[in-house]
């Protein structure tokens, strides 16, 4: 089967191995490969893969909602339009609880709200996979929040999930194993960013814990981000995972 992944991110690599674990033909496409998604060109490029599935796991880190709406639009209007071009199915990577109303406030999730809504109107079937934070989460919000020695971490309680193991369900999804429209995953545990983060090693950057205000802020801390009892557990636990990275 051929696939394109879109995205050079962590998960597209993620995806890409676990893809190639279930003999696909993979061709990834980032702006690391000279591919913009957004470029004029990008559907035409798309397209001259002949993928039969396209997984979208495009990502710009924002929190500003008109950025990351705009970004996460055009990215699904590019991937929708090449796979009606081509005859592919079309797999999008998304956020789980991203929808609910009280998280809106955050840019990035009202990017990924609307991201579905676009691809749910285009009516081509788009699958969707919603995942929990992914392990890696807590490294990339030190790089991403950090201020000379200063990294803050805002409070989330959260079921984390080995990246891996959504990059599986991902291929499971994109290989015809799993059929429903909407797919969601998260950890078998439930804790917090900030017992995540103060478990890594990160030397030479001090971690300062950040509330976030208003009604997007208790959301996050009071289990907005949670899944509900029909999400599907997947992968080990935070600590397992780490003991096994570290070995």
């Amino acid at each position: 089967m051929r696939v394109a992944v879109v995205g050079g991110g962590i998960s597209g690599v993620a995806i890409e191995a676990a893809l190639g674990a279930h003999g696909c033909s993979v061709t990834r496409l980032s702006r690391s490969s000279g591919f913009d998604v957004l470029a004029d060109d990008a559907v035409d490029r798309l397209a001259s893969v002949r993928p039969q599935v396209i997984v979208e796991a495009t990502g710009r880190f924002t929190t500003s909602r008109r950025r990351a709406t705009d970004f996460f639009t055009r990215s699904t209007a590019v991937v929708g339009a090449a796979a009606e071009r081509s005859g592919a199915r079309h797999v999008l990577l998304s956020i789980l609880n991203c929808t609910r109303s009280e998280v809106q406030g955050y840019g990035y999730f009202a990017g990924k709200t609307a991201q579905e809504q676009a691809a749910g109107a285009a009516g081509r079937g788009t699958t969707i996979v919603r995942s929990a934070q992914w392990f890696e989460f807590a490294a990339q919000n030190l790089e991403r929040l950090r201020v000379g020695p200063i990294a803050f971490v805002p409070r989330m309680t959260i079921a984390p999930v080995s990246l891996a193991a959504v990059a599986t369900v991902v291929a499971e999804v994109a290989t015809g194993r799993r059929t429903a429209p909407v797919v969601e995953v998260a950890g078998p545990e439930t804790t917090s960013l900030w017992a995540m983060t103060t478990a890594l090693p990160h030397p030479g950057v001090v971690p300062v814990p950040m509330p976030i205000p208003g009604r997007t802020g208790r959301a996050f801390r009071d289990g907005a981000l949670l899944p509900a009892g029909d999400v599907e557990v997947v992968g080990p636990r935070f600590h397992e995972w780490l003991a096994a990275r570290d070995r």
